[in-house]
């Protein structure tokens, strides 16, 4: 939600298993489902839609790992900069079940369950 689908191909080119919701025509999906979905394939939600963080607080069903942006910039170069710093920072937490907040100039990790 709200984050470019290049930004997922450039994961990609680095390694990593990413697949943004336009790719597989999901782009519709609600909040709940794309968590339902994260939880089930064990994957790390990108967004800018701050509802995630909520929605973890009230599931109990299971959790996912959540890194939401609240920039100026959402620009793809921003955000994979951003990306960078956060693996560079984060890397050894990145197995566990986190919130991860990235601001202008800060980052905030919390881990899962709050």
């Amino acid at each position: 939600m709200g984050i470019a689908a290049s930004v997922a191909k450039w994961l990609k080119s680095i390694g990593y298993d990413a697949v943004h919701l336009n790719d597989e025509n999901l782009y519709q999906l609600e909040d709940g489902l794309i968590l339902t979905k994260a939880i089930s394939e064990k994957r790390i939600i990108i967004t800018a839609d701050m509802d995630f963080g909520q929605l973890l607080a009230f599931n109990r069903s299971g959790t996912a790992s959540v890194i939401q942006f609240r920039t100026s910039d959402f620009t793809p170069g921003n955000v994979k900069a951003k990306l960078e710093l956060l693996f560079d920072k984060f890397i050894n937490q990145l197995d566990e079940d986190f919130i991860i907040t990235v601001e202008d100039n800060r980052m905030r990790f919390r881990k899962l369950p709050i």
